[in-house]
């Protein structure tokens, strides 16, 4: 039987295809030990943002808020182009899967006709183009959307980019900078630290319940911008938030605030509400897959795997174990075939040597009978009679009578066989188990020679 090395392949692991991490002949996988390195829902891991922290799930929902803004190292009193104080807003913040979406309204009430300031300052360039509004008899409201996903991290931290960030109040375009980085990183249960920076501007944002319903919380804001080697906190906004039961509640107090304030009907706007963005313009999917872990590549990847050095010398050392096994098996049954067919040869000589016929080999087995066989092969040469039988003895008694040759190899391994002790002899007690043992291969040689002579 020929074994080729395919063969012995087939008991090793595939290496011709990927190597998976984790199996007991390769490294073992990152994904075990950090969540970053797993596919979404193996080891637990999930780029839902519900399922990664779970403030998330206590934050989402309604808000109405107070708001005061301050500027330029905290002066709340230097006049409206410094001071917007206080104002009211609302904050709708939903969460769906690795998606986070916030609509943001704020309303001023009317300003301070008696003040220059007031509607020439801080607001002066977006009034200026609304055709109903009134200084110091309408209010104002303006819209801040902002979009975020979970990040690659999956430790509850969300991300954005500018791409989605859409148009809003300018005291929020830093988001719009290209280089500028942005997070949200739950700190526990009850609080949310968020920052953004670029190369112009660093904001932190801190929100915090402060009840142990989680329907109260407050929100500071603080706005830097860098002059040479120095930062100017340039405006700060502190908020007070107060959690809606539902969203006819937050419609309702909106509509309410409206009326409240006298904003102008080309100020209200038909609110979004969950996923649906103002006047419909909403981050496209391509903007989200941006950094969107469920449909971007994560830069958290398997590193490559590598394949256990002692696993794979056990596999081949029992793969050289098993064929050594199967070859010594396979040369036992050659050497135990060819032994039987010399027993038959030597049977058959005996057979037709001595003529022994059928039902006769009671009487040649017989000590009488195998001393005198074994005294006639002991005396075939001239150096017989000494009671051994030497090799050349039982070539002469083999080659003679109608055999014919027996070839070199098989000769000497037909002696080694009755040599049992391998002294170069054969001796009368090596020369009668011999024969006892070739006792069965004579029968049937006699069964098989009666039937044919028979026939």
């Amino acid at each position: 039987m020929k074994l080729s090395i395919p063969f012995t392949l087939l008991l090793l692991p595939s290496l011709g295809s990927a190597v998976k991490c984790g199996q007991w002949y390769s490294s073992n996988c990152v994904c075990d030990s950090d969540v970053r390195y797993c596919e979404d829902g193996q080891n637990g891991a999930s780029d839902d943002i519900l399922d990664q922290h779970p403030l998330w799930s206590h934050l989402q929902g309604f808000y109405k808020f107070t708001a005061y803004d301050f500027a330029f190292g905290l002066y709340p009193s230097q006049g409206a182009a410094a001071q917007n104080f206080p104002y009211y807003g609302y904050l709708n913040h939903t969460i769906i899967g690795s998606r986070d979406y916030q609509h943001r309204y704020q309303i001023s009430p009317p300003a301070n006709a008696s003040d220059p300031a007031a509607c020439t300052g801080f607001y002066g360039p977006f009034i200026a183009g609304i055709p109903d509004y009134t200084c110091g008899v309408t209010g104002l409201a303006t819209f801040f959307e902002g979009f975020a996903s979970s990040s690659y991290e999956r430790d509850g931290s969300l991300t954005t980019t500018p791409a989605l960030t859409l148009p809003g109040p300018d005291a929020y375009q830093i988001t719009k900078e290209d280089n500028a980085d942005y997070k949200l990183i739950p700190v526990d249960e009850n609080t949310l630290q968020g920052s953004v920076k670029s190369d112009t501007f660093f904001v932190t944002e801190t929100f915090v319940f402060t009840n142990s319903d989680r329907t109260t919380a407050n929100s500071v804001q603080d706005v830097y911008q860098f002059f040479q080697n120095q930062s100017i906190l340039v405006q700060s906004t502190r908020l007070q938030l107060q959690k809606l039961p539902d969203a006819k509640n937050f419609t309702e107090s909106i509509a309410a605030d409206y009326e409240r304030f006298n904003v102008p009907n080309s100020l209200k706007q038909q609110l979004p509400m969950n996923t649906v963005c103002l006047n419909d313009i909403c981050p496209t999917e391509e903007d989200f897959c941006q950094i969107d872990p469920k449909c971007s590549e994560s830069i958290y990847q398997e590193p490559s795997v590598t394949i256990k050095a002692g696993p794979i010398v056990a596999i081949v050392c029992a793969v050289f174990a098993v064929l050594i096994a199967l070859l010594f098996y396979l040369h036992r049954r050659s050497l135990n075939k060819q032994k039987d067919a010399l027993k038959n040869t030597f049977a058959k000589h005996v057979i037709d040597t001595l003529g022994i016929g059928k039902g006769a080999s009671a009487e040649f087995f017989t000590m009488d009978a195998l001393t005198k066989e074994f005294n006639a092969i002991d005396s075939g040469t001239d150096e017989g009679g000494d009671g051994k039988i030497s090799k050349a003895e039982l070539k002469a008694f083999m080659t003679s009578g109608k055999i014919g040759e027996v070839s070199d190899s098989e000769f000497d391994t037909l002696f080694g066989i009755i040599d049992a002790d391998g002294n170069g002899d054969i001796d009368f007690i090596e020369f009668t188990g011999f024969m006892g043992d070739i006792k069965n291969n004579i029968e049937s040689l006699q069964d098989d020679t009666f039937k044919d002579n028979k026939a």
